[in-house]
Formats: structure tokens, C-alpha cells, sequence
């Protein structure tokens, strides 16, 4: 049995025990003396039936617990059951969030127990022993109902298939993941999760919609691009949402290369893509009474004889016309298409999710995405809903000026500017394909969507980021 405790805080004092287990129990950590301590894990024999072993999992000041502290403990917690070779484990979480309520603190916590034992093992031929902790219970908390427990568990398990989902998405190497085989992906998934339709743009069918930008950035690979179409009808929606993600199954930057030192991570760079794959399973999932479309324009970008050449000019699906400063500012190219595309769908929302700019990670680090848009009420609940979830996001300028950075001598516009303001300039780009009288809102996940080491309390690789807030927010619509 493992018990979260603040230095602050009774460990047994949320948890919903007997009096007689009560009273077993603080002898039991009267004599263990736990201090609550970050880092701190104490353990001894467990005087209750419930577990053979009690041990104490510190967190530090408990007015200073941060969503990425309670996600580092709890990944202690996985880590010494598996030290243990405990199999079935018990984990009481009494300690709350700061700054969310009691029952969002509590949603949060079961989120991420659920998910702190991931691990991506599939092309290893010994798997990790992570996977062999196969029971956990939860404590239920002080006047928490059976009932009450159970329905957070049941949203927490569909939130986790979706999770896994993009992070295994992420996580797939580019010789696995390509845009054909992402887009067999989304079949598979529309299999499982009742409601969706997929419908898959080849070549042809982008060439008829005459899809400049996707076409140009593919034109390099020899793996011909996709546009992944997914569709949640319900019978009455009451709102129609349309979800787009970037989607370059690996990004050598072109004939602009990238250095080739960290160029192994760039097969993430469809973390945008795997976002709105995980957010469209949960949507069906939890069958919610919205329209809600994503789009997922794959590619891969790469040099080659036939490839794009800074200079070039592109025409996209509206007519616009793209200088194509730098080969490697693709993924605006794809999304320009996509958006524009979006209109077709008669959305009252459009939200983007990309691993759009380098420039994004200098401002923000890998501490929230980065969010620019046309509608500020669109953008307060995204902001609101990131801190409630753990799914930070940060809001940006778009001011018109930045439009001038953007000045091409040759076409309607370029795909980059100068060094200054590469994150809101992207996102000005972009801006320019938004259907009208739409709210829009664009994440810059470059800094949050793949970890290249373990950060707080998030494992290496694919994080999945932006899935539970999106599926929240569209939950909330409904409110």
C-alpha cells in the first residue's frame, strides 16, 4: 500500500479507513516517522489485511504541490513496486493540487496514477517489468462513494486508452510510422471506437483538391502523403468542432537540413497529429452529442532531387501563393491546407495542435505549449482548462504587424520571416487560412509533446500533451 503524504499533511487524514484500521495504521507511521519530504519513501510491514507492506510517499510543503510534483511521486510509486516486485498495489492519495478544487485535485491524481506505469517496449525483444504490475486499487477518499469513485475511474480508463494512443503514435520510429501507415492507424482506431468514420485523401484525390502545400512537402519523400479525415456524427450535434494536426512522420528539414545531432527525434514531429488522434478516440468514447472532425495532413519531409528548394512557390488549396523561404517551416505548409480545408465542415471552432516552432520552445521551455487565436473567450478556457488538467498553455500575441514579416516579393505571402518572433509569426501564417467567422485557436506543442529526457514526472519520448485538455474542453462545451 503506498500513501501520499506533504509535510503538512495526516497521511490517514483524507483516506477512508475502519476506526480499527485507523488505529493500526498511525501506530504504524508514528513508528515509521514519515516527514513527508519530497523524494522521501518509507516503508514497513503493513499492520492492516489490505497490503503485506505500508510505505510513505513524500512530496514536500503540501501549499507548494504542483501538478509535475504529484506526477513525479506517483512515478515513484510505480518505480518501487516494480523494485518490490509488488503486482497488486494500493495507493491512497489525500494530498491536493494547489490551486484546483477537491474534486479536481482528485480527478487529476487517478489520471495519472493510471498512466504512470507507461511504457513504450515494442521494439524491444525483453519488455519492461513495468507491465507486470497488473492491479491497482485506489483508496477511496473520506465520504467519496463507491459510486462516486467508480465514475471517475471509468472516464480515467478512456482518458488513458487515448493517452497511450498518441504517446504510442509518438513514439514509433519513421521507418514504422509513415503517412500510409498513420493512416492505417486511424482505420484500426475507428474499428475499436464506435462512432468514427475515416475517410483517406491519396495523392489523387490532393491533387484534385489542388493541396499545393501538402503536395510540396512530400514532393522530396518517397512516401506519398495522406490527408486523414475522421469523423464523430452524432444525430443532433450541438456544436461542430474541427481538430487539426500536424502531421510529418519524421522532419530532416528538407534541402534547409537540419544539424544531424537530436535529428533522431524529429520522428515526432507529428505529436500535433497523435494529439488529435488520441482527443477524436475519446470523443467517441465518451459518445459526446458534438460534430467533431479532425484532420491530419501527413507527410514526411526530405532532400532529395525532387524535393522542394527555398525560392520555390507553392499554391495551396485557396489560392494562396507561398514563397518557400526555409523547406524546413513545412508544417505550416501541411496545416495551411488542412485549415483551409476546414471549412467544408461548417465548424463554429477550429483548434490546431502542432509541433510547430523551435522559437516556441525558446519563450515557453518545455513548461506549457505556446497558444495564439482570433478568439480571446476561446483562449481563456483553453488557458483555464490547461491548469486545471496539468495541460499548460500559454497565450501569445497575433498582432497585424507581424504579417509584414512575412512580406514576399514573389508570392501572396512567405512561410518564414527572420529570426525575430518565429512562433508568432508561424502562427500569423496560419492565421491567413482560418475560415472566416470561425474561432480558432493554434497550440504550438513543439516544447511539451515529446520529452528527450524524463521531466516532471513525464517519461522520455511522446507525452501525449494536449489529448485531456482537448477532450475536456469539448466536454465542456456541452455545459
Amino acid at each position: 500500500m503506498y500513501i501520499i503524504k506533504s509535510t503538512d499533511s495526516d497521511p490517514l487524514g483524507g483516506l477512508e479507513f475502519s476506526a480499527k484500521e485507523r488505529k493500526s495504521l498511525r501506530t504504524k507511521a508514528k513508528a515509521l516517522g514519515p516527514r513527508g519530504e519530497e523524494g522521501e519513501l518509507i516503508s514497513g510491514e503493513c499492520p492492516i489485511d489490505i497490503a503485506h507492506r505500508i510505505t510513505f510517499v513524500g512530496v514536500g510543503d503540501e501549499k507548494d504541490i504542483t501538478h509535475s510534483r504529484m506526477r513525479e511521486a506517483l512515478n515513484r510509486v510505480m518505480r518501487q513496486a516494480t523494485k518490490n516486485r509488488e503486482y497488486q498495489i494500493a495507493l491512497g492519495v489525500p494530498v491536493k493540487v494547489h490551486g484546483l478544487t477537491a474534486a479536481e485535485s482528485r480527478l487529476f491524481a487517478l489520471r495519472e496514477a493510471s498512466i504512470s506505469d507507461y511504457t513504450f517496449d515494442t521494439f524491444k525483444s525483453k519488455k519492461n517489468e513495468f507491465e507486470k504490475i497488473d492491479g491497482l486499487h485506489i483508496l477511496p477518499l473520506v465520504k467519496e462513494t463507491e459510486d462516486e469513485l467508480e465514475e471517475r475511474l471509468v472516464k480515467v480508463r478512456l482518458l488513458r486508452a487515448s493517452q497511450v494512443l498518441a504517446r504510442n503514435l509518438g513514439n514509433r520510429p519513421a521507418n514504422d510510422l509513415n503517412p500510409e501507415t498513420f493512416a492505417q492507424a486511424a482505420k484500426e482506431m475507428s474499428e475499436e471506437a464506435k462512432g468514427l468514420r475515416v475517410t483517406i485523401l491519396g495523392v489523387k484525390e490532393l491533387q484534385k483538391e489542388k493541396m499545393g502545400g501538402i503536395l510540396g512537402v512530400s514532393q522530396g519523400s518517397v512516401q506519398e502523403p495522406r490527408m486523414i479525415i475522421i469523423e464523430h456524427r452524432p444525430k443532433k450535434p450541438k456544436k461542430s468542432v474541427v481538430l487539426v494536426g500536424k502531421g510529418v512522420t519524421f522532419d530532416s528539414g528538407g534541402i534547409s537540413i537540419k544539424p544531424a545531432a537530436g535529428m533522431g527525434a524529429m520522428k515526432a514531429d507529428m505529436v500535433g497529429a497523435a494529439t488529435v488522434m488520441g482527443i477524436m478516440r475519446a470523443v467517441a468514447d465518451l459518445d459526446l452529442p458534438i460534430k467533431v472532425v479532425g484532420l491530419i495532413p501527413a507527410v514526411e519531409n526530405m532532400p532529395s532531387g525532387s524535393a522542394i528548394k527555398p525560392g520555390d512557390i507553392l499554391t495551396t488549396s485557396s489560392g494562396k501563393t507561398v514563397e518557400v523561404d526555409n523547406t524546413d517551416a513545412e508544417g505550416r505548409l501541411i496545416l495551411a491546407d488542412a485549415l483551409h480545408y476546414s471549412a467544408r465542415f461548417n465548424p463554429d471552432i477550429v483548434i490546431d495542435f502542432a509541433s510547430l516552432t523551435g522559437a516556441c520552445v525558446v519563450a515557453l521551455g518545455h513548461e506549457a505549449a505556446g497558444m495564439m487565436g482570433n478568439d480571446k473567450d476561446l483562449m481563456d478556457e483553453l488557458q483555464k482548462l490547461g491548469e486545471q488538467v496539468g495541460e499548460r498553455v500559454w497565450p501569445m500575441p497575433l498582432y497585424e504587424e507581424y504579417l509584414s514579416y512575412l512580406k514576399s516579393e514573389w508570392a501572396d505571402i512567405k512561410n518564414a520571416g527572420s529570426r525575430w518572433g518565429g512562433a508568432v509569426t508561424a502562427g500569423t501564417f496560419l492565421k491567413q487560412w482560418v475560415p472566416d467567422k470561425v474561432s480558432w485557436a493554434h497550440l504550438d506543442i513543439a516544447g511539451v509533446g515529446y520529452n528527450e529526457k524524463e521531466h516532471n514526472g513525464l517519461p522520455k519520448g511522446a507525452s501525449g500533451f494536449g489529448v485531456v485538455l482537448g477532450a475536456t474542453f469539448l466536454e465542456n462545451l456541452l455545459k
